[in-house]
């Protein structure tokens, strides 16, 4: 099986140590977007490899579909999403397991994907892009003379 994407795993996940160190210091000292907080978390993930595309499911319940953006910068697949501040809810809060906030993943795109020909859907909170794969060259192989 090939490698279509490689996935950039973000600094915030770190062993228990070096975060333990990490919270030793202020968050002005740190350039990591997600101790400033500018990010909260990092959506699950799904890779599918077809015949004809690859299709990245992300998790993402609770947004609007204006809320989510997709770009491609060069062989990078970035998918951000942005909450208002206003949308905070006020309340007390009793427990809280999951939030809702800015996010961004990333994916690197191989050369054997078509960065021209992306798709995306979002439906029951599930963001699908699907990625094509670039047509295989018809070149057979063949024996070049030496003039």
């Amino acid at each position: 099986m090939m490698k279509f994407l490689k996935v950039n795993y973000p600094a915030y996940q770190m062993n228990q140590v070096d975060r333990l160190l990490n919270d030793l210091f202020s968050s002005e000292l740190c350039f990591d977007r997600y101790s400033k907080n500018e990010l909260v978390h990092q959506p699950a993930a799904n890779l599918y490899e077809e015949e004809q595309a690859l299709e990245v499911e992300l998790s993402i319940p609770g947004y609007e579909k204006d809320q989510i953006k997709i770009a491609v910068d060069n062989d990078l697949l970035i998918v951000t999403g942005a909450v208002d501040k206003g949308e905070e809810n006020e309340t007390k809060q009793a427990r809280v397991e999951f939030r809702k906030g800015n996010f961004e993943r990333k994916f690197r795109l191989s050369d054997k994907l078509d960065a021209e020909k992306i798709n995306a859907k979002f439906k029951n909170g599930i963001l699908t892009i699907t990625v094509a794969k670039k047509e295989k060259s018809n070149l057979q192989s063949r024996e070049i003379e030496i003039g």
